[in-house]
């Protein structure tokens, strides 16, 4: 049997002939570029997140990026978020001169470790804003977070670019903070069909702004206010992202029951396996496992017919393009001591249960432990 770490093609299989319709509609009116459709997936989008405004741009990146400098963030400002994340958490702000400092994460959810971000803005000055990322679809302890960033006059950007539907006390993630940023990267709990992104916001001030910041620093047209991007979400995507959205509660569902599978069949083997506090609302964008013989298995689970990704296999602290910042390996032990052992198995909304069963006996021969 072979099981590919995502099955984008039998994900979509009962929603196609409606996504060509859509697509078909679109070409038909010939509006590309900020009309009814994204206009429509923004307002959608904030209703399912909780929110007042979301701004459709065209990346996770630039959702990150647009948002931070929204709250007024200027070079030489610094940025407090976790190591093991994607870089571009880190990179959409640095590139404008916005310096990350970093913050070790707790062993449980490989999220933000509230105490360490507590001695963390004790120490460094300078710290303008907070980018908590709820990694793998497991909010992050926002409350802890959000009351130490008020101590300290910081403002956050949750980094939900793995979390679309994810709850942290009933709550959406990217509704608590100041801003919060999604990605429509095609492998998403919901996702595109190229790049994409969204900006979330209950402040009519950081709306405004971000609106500009995607256009070229209009206020309308050919009037520019301040300087800007060209980070538009475009029609078609937005199109086909309103028929998903429709989708993304069940498919959440799917993911949720597949991790219950992973967590039945591989309960009683050494694999340390994901954990759910009982405040959040876990959307598995990743199943992810920890294992010491992590390449060992990687390459066995290769040759039985099953993919498998290391999310994210070096720490940003650890990356040569921020050599300059100065740190050193052992800077963050758990960030460390997680991307050495980090597994991610297959998930996605129409895994079979036939599949995760095969994908948990391949581990538990690894093992040597019987079915």
């Amino acid at each position: 049997m072979e099981v590919n770490i995502f099955n984008l093609e039998r994900d979509h299989q009962d929603i196609k002939e409606q996504l060509i319709e859509r697509f078909r509609d679109v070409l038909s009116r010939g509006e590309f570029i900020l009309g009814r459709e994204v206009a429509s997936l923004e307002e959608a989008f904030a209703s399912y997140i909780g929110v007042k405004y979301a701004v459709g741009v065209n990346s996770g990146t630039d959702a990150l990026k647009i948002g931070g400098l929204s709250l007024g963030l200027k070079p030489g400002d610094k940025v407090v978020t976790t190591p093991n994340t994607y870089i571009s958490t880190a990179m959409g702000l640095s590139i404008h001169g916005i310096e990350p400092v970093f913050c070790d994460i707790e062993m449980e959810t490989y999220n933000m470790d509230p105490e360490a971000l507590e001695g963390l803005l004790k120490r460094e000055k300078g710290i303008r804003l907070c980018i908590p990322v709820h990694l793998y679809g497991h909010p992050c302890r926002m409350d802890e977070i959000a009351d130490i960033c008020k101590r300290y006059g910081v403002q956050i950007l949750e980094d939900a670019c793995q979390a679309h539907g994810a709850l942290y006390k009933e709550k959406k993630v990217g509704s608590i903070g100041d801003v919060g940023a999604f990605s429509f990267y095609p492998t998403k709990n919901l996702g595109c069909y190229g790049d994409g992104g969204i900006i979330t916001t209950n402040s009519h001030e950081v709306y405004e702004r971000a609106l500009m910041l995607r256009a070229y620093g209009q206020t309308s047209k050919h009037v520019h206010a301040i300087e800007g991007f060209n980070s538009r979400l475009d029609e078609v995507q937005a199109a086909l992202l309103l028929i998903k959205l429709e989708k993304l509660d069940y498919w959440n569902k799917r993911r949720r029951h597949i991790a219950w599978l992973y967590k039945r069949e591989l309960g009683d083997t050494p694999v340390i396996l994901p954990q759910e506090a009982t405040w959040a609302y876990h959307v598995y964008h990743l199943y992810v496992i920890r294992v010491r013989q992590r390449d060992e298995l990687m390459a066995y689970l290769r040759e039985k017919g099953i993919t498998t990704l290391i999310h994210y296999p070096t720490p940003i602290h650890l990356q040569g393009v921020y050599s300059r910042l100065g740190y050193q390996e052992g800077a963050f032990s758990n960030s460390e001591e997680a991307a050495r052992q980090i597994i991610s198995l297959p998930i996605y909304p129409s895994m079979k249960e036939d599949e995760v069963v095969y994908v948990s006996r391949c581990i538990r021969e690894f093992y040597g432990i019987q079915a």
